[in-house]
């Protein structure tokens, strides 16, 4: 069994990887030495635990890093036009977000989203994590842990980035184009629309940094929390809650503000569309991807360095600094 198939059997009974992937073209999924999926000392680990290190329906630590892994694994490996049309619904889906929070905003008479404006800001993240789209904030934590542990290059990486980013902005921008040149709002909600987005650019760069960073953290730690889950209400849940409190918490997720940005930029001639590029797209990209490596992703890579069950690793091939640097994947 190759080290693909191995990490993608943490996915059973689980979250499950992206589709269109082709688990035996790397050659670092064979592990070394001829040694089997089945361990250092005949162990299985390509099956969930039947319990938790502490209650029954927990995953332990290292069964969630491998599902991050087996998730990275996947997206590493699919093509770029996968992970572009994928992005773009994504991107879409996140306009929706917009949409629910200026209509509600506007009906509960609130000046700025609050508590009841807020209400359906997650509906984008739902459409995005349970139906496994790709989001970019999502890949500063699965495709990073698979980079730490030397099984993947930085510049697998940063096509990856770069792919979903693209796609994400396109159809977030597309999304603020057909709302603003289209009688989707009322003129009441429009205002509203046009209160929230100037608020959001006029924001300073340094404040809306540091809470692209918040944002970026909030993100991160959803997506490994979606890992931990056994259940799709549960992942549900877990979803809302926190990207709630990225709502009513007024912090700056790239993609969903890039919508209330670009809708001004569309709507208001006086907004010149590509100032919004360095002075608000800039800092909450930054600040979101600071967010997701640094507090999730480095930090449970950390944690699990430390975990006797980090020997697992032992058994595969590393990359070389040269192939972590500049290696890549054949096939997309």
């Amino acid at each position: 069994m190759t080290r693909s198939e191995d990490l993608h059997g943490a996915q059973r009974g689980g979250t499950g990887g992206k589709p269109g992937s082709d688990e035996n073209s790397h050659p670092l999924n064979h592990p070394q030495d001829g040694k089997d999926d089945e361990g250092q000392e005949g162990e299985d680990v390509s099956h969930p635990p039947e319990e938790g290190e502490a209650v029954s329906d927990y995953f332990g630590f290292t069964e969630i890093f491998k599902r991050v892994l087996s998730t990275a694994d996947h997206e590493l490996d699919v093509s770029n036009l996968y992970l572009f049309w994928s992005a773009l619904g994504a991107g879409g889906a996140l306009g929706l977000t917009f949409l629910a929070r200026v209509i509600f905003t506007e009906s509960a008479g609130e000046i700025e989203p609050g508590l009841l404006g807020n209400l359906l800001y997650p509906v984008g993240f739902l459409i995005i994590v349970l139906g496994r789209y790709q989001l970019f904030t999502e890949n500063t934590l699965t495709p990073v842990v698979l980079v730490l542990t030397r099984l993947a290059s930085l510049r697998d990486l940063l096509r990856l980035w770069l792919v979903v980013f693209v796609g994400n902005m396109v159809g977030a921008i597309a999304f603020a184009a057909a709302i603003a040149y289209s009688n989707v709002f009322t003129p009441e909600r429009a205002a509203r629309a046009m209160e929230i987005g100037h608020h959001a650019i006029e924001t300073e760069w340094l404040e809306i940094f540091y809470r692209g960073i918040i944002a970026g953290w909030i993100v991160a730690a959803m997506v490994w929390l979606v890992h931990a889950m056994r259940d799709s209400i549960g992942r549900a849940l877990v979803i809302y809650v926190l990207m709630y409190f990225i709502g009513v918490g007024t912090f700056f997720h790239v993609i969903t503000s890039s919508v209330e940005a670009f809708y001004i930029a569309f709507a208001d001639p006086t907004v010149n569309f590509w100032v919004l590029w360095p002075n608000f797209v800039a800092p909450v990209l930054i600040g979101n991807t600071l967010g997701g490596i640094i507090f999730v992703a480095v930090l449970n890579y950390a944690q699990f360095a430390e975990h006797k069950d980090s020997r697992m690793f032992e058994r595969y091939e590393r990359m070389s600094m040269k192939q972590w640097l500049f290696g890549h994947r054949e096939h997309y």
